[in-house]
C-alpha cells in the first residue's frame, strides 16, 4: 500500500513538470515515483516470504501436537 502511494504521490507534480516543460522536476518526481515502486514491491515480497514461513512452522508444530495427544489419548504415552 504504501509502495503504490509513494507512486501515485510523486506522479501529481511530475505531471505539473510535464505541463509547464520543466523536464528536471518531471525527472525527479518519475525517480521517487519508480524507486518507492520498488521498495513498495521489496518490502511486499519480504513480508509474503515471511508470511509463508510462518504458516508452514505452525503447520508442523500442529502435526507434532496432535501426534503427542493421539499417543496419549491411545495410553501409548504413558
Amino acid at each position: 500500500m504504501l509502495g503504490l502511494m509513494g507512486t501515485l504521490i510523486p506522479l501529481g507534480p511530475a505531471l505539473i513538470g510535464l505541463g509547464r516543460g520543466d523536464l528536471e522536476t518531471l525527472s525527479n518526481n518519475l525517480v521517487v515515483a519508480f524507486s518507492t515502486t520498488i521498495l513498495g514491491l521489496l518490502v511486499g515480497g519480504i513480508a509474503y516470504t515471511l508470511l509463508h514461513a510462518r504458516k508452514i512452522w505452525y503447520a508442523r508444530d500442529l502435526v507434532l501436537v496432535e501426534l503427542v495427544v493421539d499417543q496419549y489419548s491411545t495410553g501409548e504415552g504413558s
